[in-house]
Formats: C-alpha cells, sequence, structure tokens
C-alpha cells in the first residue's frame, strides 16, 4: 500500500507540493482510484488463503462467536492497509509543509479514505471466503478500480455516493461531509459483514444498513453544495507598488516573487493615467484591475517558485492590451513589446519578422515594420510625452467596441 501510493505522489509532487489543498486532493485521488482496489485485493487473498488452508474446521471448535473471529482474522490486513496509507500521508504533509504559504491541512478527509480502504479490505476478507478462485483477488482489484472510476463520472445525485467524490482543488468540504461519507462506507460494509458472519441473526444487518441509509440521504441531498470555495481564496494580499499587485492569502509567500517578475512593467505603469490600478488574481477583476496569470501548481509555480518570471510578467503584459479585447493591431503589440522588455519580448518580435518575411504576405510585413517603427517611436517620447500617451490607449479599453486606439 505504501508503495503503491507513494509512487503516484512522487510522480506528481511538482503539482501538490506547496499547497494543502493540492496534496489532500491528490492524496484522496490515489487512495480512492489505487488504493481501494490494492485493499480489496489484499483481504480476498487474506480470505481466500484461510479458506485454502481449511482455518474454517479450526474456527468451528472455538469459543468466540463467528463474527469475533472474522473480526480477528481481518484484523492484520486492516491494520496492513492503514498503516500503509497513514505513512503516506504523513509523508506528503511533511514534504509539502516548506513551501505552504498559508491554511492548514484538514483530518477529516483523510480519514474518510482511511474508512473507505478498512472497509475495501473487508468486503475482501468477505470476497475471498466465498469466491473459491484463486484469480479472485486480482479480478476483484479490477472490478473495484472500473467501478470507482465510472461511479465517480456521475453527474446525479448518486455520484456524491461515491468514495473518489471531491470537489475543486481551491474548495474546501464542510465539516460534516467527511465524517458522514465515512458513516455511509462504514454503515454498508458493517452490513455485510453481520450478513455474512451472523449466520442465525443476519436480521440484524438492518441495523448497519439504516446507518448507511441515514448517511446517504444527506450526501445526495447536498451534493455540490458540500464544498465552498476556502476564505483564503477571497483574501488578497498586496505590496506597495504602483500600481499594486496582489495575489490571494492561499499564495501570500508568492507576492515577493510575483512582485519582483512584475516590477518592470508596474514601474513603467507609475503615473500613466487610465492604467490598472492593481493586478488581481483571476477570474473576474474589477473596475481599472488588470488579470494576474495564474498561479498554478506544477506549471507557474513549483515548490514555492516561479518557474519563468519572463513567461509570467509576459503574460500579465498581455492581459493590460488590446489582446484583452480580442484586438490584435501592431499598436497593441507595441505596447506589450514596451511593457514587457525581456527575452520573450525580443525573441516574438524577432520571430514575427521573420515569420513576415518569409511568407512573403504584404500585410504581415507591413504589420511587422510598424509594431517596429511604434516600439522605437514609444521609446524616443518623453516620460510626459508617453505618459499622455499610454493614458490615451488605456482609455481605448475601456469600452472595446467604441474605443479608437490612438496611433503612434
Amino acid at each position: 500500500m505504501c508503495v503503491t501510493l507513494s509512487l503516484p505522489m512522487v510522480a506528481k509532487s511538482a503539482y501538490w507540493q506547496g499547497g494543502w489543498h493540492e496534496t489532500q486532493d491528490q492524496l484522496h485521488d490515489v487512495a480512492a482510484l489505487l488504493g481501494g482496489p490494492l485493499a480489496v485485493a489484499a483481504g480476498c487473498w487474506h480470505g481466500g488463503r484461510e479458506r485454502r488452508t481449511r482455518m474454517a474446521e479450526l474456527r468451528a471448535c472455538g469459543a468466540r462467536g463467528p463474527l469475533a473471529q472474522f473480526l480477528v482474522a481481518a484484523l492484520p490486513v486492516l491494520l496492513g492497509v492503514l498503516v500503509g496509507y497513514l505513512v503516506v500521508v504523513a509523508g506528503a504533509l511533511l514534504a509539502s509543509w516548506p513551501y505552504v504559504s498559508a491554511g492548514r491541512p484538514l483530518a477529516g478527509p483523510p480519514a474518510a479514505d482511511a474508512v473507505y480502504l478498512a472497509a475495501m479490505a473487508t468486503v475482501g476478507m468477505v470476497g475471498g471466503r466465498l469466491l473459491r478462485w484463486r484469480l479472485a483477488a486480482p479480478a476483484l482489484a479490477v472490478c473495484a478500480y472500473v467501478v470507482i472510476g465510472v461511479w465517480s463520472r456521475q453527474t446525479s445525485a448518486f455520484g456524491f455516493l461515491d468514495p473518489a467524490a471531491s470537489g475543486n482543488v481551491d474548495e474546501l468540504p464542510v465539516w460534516w461531509q467527511p465524517w458522514v461519507m465515512a458513516a455511509w462506507l462504514a454503515g454498508l460494509v458493517s452490513a455485510v459483514v453481520v450478513g455474512y458472519a451472523v449466520r442465525r441473526h443476519r436480521y440484524l444487518a438492518v441495523l448497519p444498513l439504516a446507518v448507511a441509509v441515514a448517511a446517504a440521504v444527506p450526501l445526495m441531498g447536498c451534493g455540490g453544495d458540500m464544498w465552498h470555495t476556502d476564505p483564503l481564496r477571497k483574501t488578497s494580499v498586496c505590496d506597495d507598488a504602483s500600481p499594486r499587485v496582489c495575489v490571494d492569502a492561499l499564495n501570500s509567500d508568492l507576492l515577493p516573487a510575483v512582485s519582483h517578475a512584475l516590477s518592470g512593467i508596474t514601474g513603467r505603469l507609475d503615473g500613466v493615467p487610465h492604467a490598472p490600478v492593481r493586478f488581481r488574481d483571476p477570474p473576474r477583476p474589477g473596475h481599472h484591475e488588470a488579470r494576474l496569470p495564474e498561479l498554478y501548481l506544477g506549471q507557474s509555480v513549483v515548490r514555492g517558485e516561479l518557474v519563468d518570471p519572463e513567461a509570467f510578467a509576459w503574460e500579465a503584459g498581455a492581459g493590460l492590451t488590446g489582446i484583452e479585447c480580442a484586438r490584435f493591431s501592431p499598436t497593441d503589440d507595441a505596447v506589450l513589446d514596451w511593457l514587457v522588455s525581456n527575452r520573450l519580448s525580443e525573441q516574438r518580435r524577432e520571430a514575427g519578422a521573420e515569420a513576415a518575411r518569409k511568407s512573403g504576405d504584404p500585410a504581415m510585413v507591413k504589420d511587422a515594420e510598424a509594431e517596429t517603427r511604434g516600439l522605437a517611436r514609444l521609446r524616443a517620447m518623453d516620460d510626459d510625452e508617453r505618459h499622455a500617451w499610454l493614458g490615451r490607449y488605456f482609455a481605448s479599453l475601456d469600452d472595446c467596441e467604441k474605443g479608437e486606439v490612438p496611433t503612434l
């Protein structure tokens, strides 16, 4: 269990290391899709081994009842499964902790996943005792993987009973969701065990089955409302630049790196009328606000560091120009190249000019030459003239349909 869950965690460490939400979401996925089938296979193999060694005859002579004997026999598999899972959980949380900016890990989701793994191992134990086939263990594992995978794709209320169900990566479950999910799974498995082991009083299985049904009602009734956006995602932390650069509180430790990456843009926009007053996280910047590129773990951010500050700055600069209005003019490109004067801007401009020359298209050549002249014109202006012209340019972006692009 430890090795099976560790391999995908290590392989995708760049996508979860540095965020509690991402870490626990990845742990939940590997536990549900890989740990569950492995647990049911381990339980089935152990149960089949007891049957093949004719332990039933020996147990029939024991003083303990069949339920107690079943639980004692299943205990080693349950402990092995849970210890392996908890080692992976502890390792992942410790690996993510040095790079996390804010927030805290939750106890409920790992506890619910532990109950799920124990339930799968117990069901496998019952299956191993009933199925007289040596390949029953891998067959059950494959069936469990398929069922859980298909179940997780259900869009109906029934899909929220799936142990693999979860919200978006930046959402938190309500406090009761993991515990009710654990009650739903424990109730189902307890009913199976009682029905198998307590043969003379199988009607007692109605009690845990009633618990499972009672837990299923709020899970299906609330559906997607069981998850909500982390309040830290709605709280911004800003620097003192002009325009200001703001990130959500979950990425507060990244603010110095983000501010430094955008320092060239903010320095050129300082004092420009109609320029955005701040960069902030998507999805919906307000009036006179610019969209900050997404801070995705594993893409723009890896282990608390910006992967490519120049690409990040270029993307932020592109959001300031007519690209946001679906407008692609030489003037917009010239403004972008002036705002983001880094290696990527030079490479893009050179590649565009080379492509225009090779294409032989007069319109492309004309646009490339106009962009070069516009950039040279912007660089040649004094500060007051440039600020005034940029003010007219940003004013034209207030209304994408009616705004007229000032000429360079």
